[in-house]
């Protein structure tokens, strides 16, 4: 075993032990502590705070018994059903894009932290390289994710909420309901009273403990960029708090720093990537498959041409690297698998990323500084598109056609003849 893959064992079982550390809670305060003291000396890591929502299961199910609410007083007062079951629905579609929220704000927030260790370029920096990898757990898991990757719960919600929104609506406008429609409207309002215990047995207090191997290979790439720093790119390492709860770390990461990142900006986020086999997630949400901007599939491509074989798949959850694309970056998330997790495959991780940094330097060194190159090209392509068609018009005609020529000589040789 290497002495890279030693560190990388060292770290996985110190960080694997931390346990209770879902969003916003002590376990993952101590985690920021542990990862803190394994840095290396001469790093200098930036603790940043926040306060964030921490508990998606208590959102999910408070959407879910207002819709049950609505629902019952839908039989009695449709019209007061309609309403509910309408405001509800819209909030319910926000959470499950990212895009907004309408019942969540009131609640009160937990203060959470990053991590944030910055590997400078050393001269005028092209673009920046955030790699994001969570600090907190999930807090309990209903089915495994490495088993369902595309397993998207909130459809079925969301479902349950458009019938009895529809099925009250109809009713307002004086439309009777038949034997069938009762019965929808029956398991609509079942489906949102098990989404209710769901959330409830959810949002428990449990070991909050994944394979921490996200960590881990951020650990590793925090020093590979210390010891060989990326040329003409600043690359941020955030360990960020409350990823798995709404990727709060992740948006309070971008909203301090989005007027000092360089621009272009990438985003690499780590979910659980020490379990064979690597994957690259280019779509994820927990209500409809949101794509990811195409820079990181690109690089994804480049590394199949080299032979590393980084499937691209869809996912059923959310990383902070669909935060990251919902607030306007670039973005490219790495999944690990369903196997057991082991050094080698996190090792794996780390030289793949490390390999699509430098890439992504290679690439933005050759754009020219300040466009002038690109600008001397465009006006050269447009003289010659200019000359081109000139040269294509047709030219008028100086002499009289062969054919007046003929006529001509004829008429002269009759006048000769008499």
């Amino acid at each position: 075993m290497t002495e890279a893959r030693a560190r990388m064992a060292e770290d996985l079982e110190v960080l694997a032990g931390v346990a209770g550390r879902w969003a916003g809670s002590e376990g993952e305060r101590e985690m920021l502590h542990v990862v803190q003291q394994r840095l290396p000396a001469e790093v200098k890591a930036r603790t940043e705070g926040f306060v964030a929502h921490v508990s998606p299961a208590f959102s999910t199910g408070l959407h879910a018994a207002l819709l049950l609410i609505g629902g019952v007083l839908g039989f009695w007062k449709p019209y007061v059903g309609l309403l509910v079951t309408a405001a509800v629905t819209a909030s319910l579609f926000g959470e499950g894009t990212g895009r907004f929220t309408l019942l969540r704000w009131p609640f009160p927030r937990e203060a959470s932290y990053n991590l944030v260790v910055r590997a400078a370029a050393g001269e005028a920096a092209n673009g920046a390289v955030v790699i994001a990898a969570p600090l907190d757990a999930p807090r309990w898991r209903a089915l495994d994710r490495r088993r369902w990757p595309s397993w998207r719960p909130m459809k079925l919600v969301f479902a349950a909420a458009l019938v009895v929104f529809t099925l009250n609506a109809l009713r307002t406008l004086g439309e009777g309901w038949g034997s069938r429609t009762l019965e929808m409207y029956v398991v609509a309002l079942l489906v949102l009273a098990a989404t209710v215990a769901f959330g409830a047995f959810s949002h428990r207090a449990s070991d909050g403990r994944d394979d921490a191997t996200a960590p881990v290979v951020a650990l590793e790439l925090v020093r590979r960029f210390t010891t060989r720093p990326v040329p003409g790119v600043d690359v941020y390492v955030a360990f960020t708090g409350c990823s798995r709860a709404f990727q709060g770390g992740m948006r309070a990461f971008l909203e301090l720093h989005h007027n000092t990142l360089p621009e272009p900006c990438l985003v690499l986020a780590l979910d659980e990537p020490g379990s064979a086999p690597l994957q690259a997630a280019v779509s994820e949400g927990s209500l409809h498959a949101q794509h990811h901007r195409p820079t990181g599939p690109a690089l994804v491509e480049r590394l199949r041409w080299a032979g590393v074989r980084l499937p691209m798949v869809d996912r059923g959850g959310a990383t902070d690297a669909r935060m990251a694309t919902l607030m306007g970056y670039r973005a490219l998330a790495f999944v690990g698998g369903d196997s057991e997790p082991d050094v080698e495959t996190s090792a794996h991780a780390a030289d793949v990323l490390e390999t699509l940094v430098r890439w992504y330097g290679q690439d933005l060194a050759r754009v020219p500084e300040h466009r002038e190159e690109l600008a001397d090209l465009a006006r050269v392509s447009e003289l010659v598109r200019t000359r081109r068609r000139k040269d294509a018009e047709p030219t008028e005609e100086t002499e009289p056609p062969a054919t007046d020529e003929r006529e001509a000589e004829k008429q002269a040789e009759k006048q000769e003849a008499s």
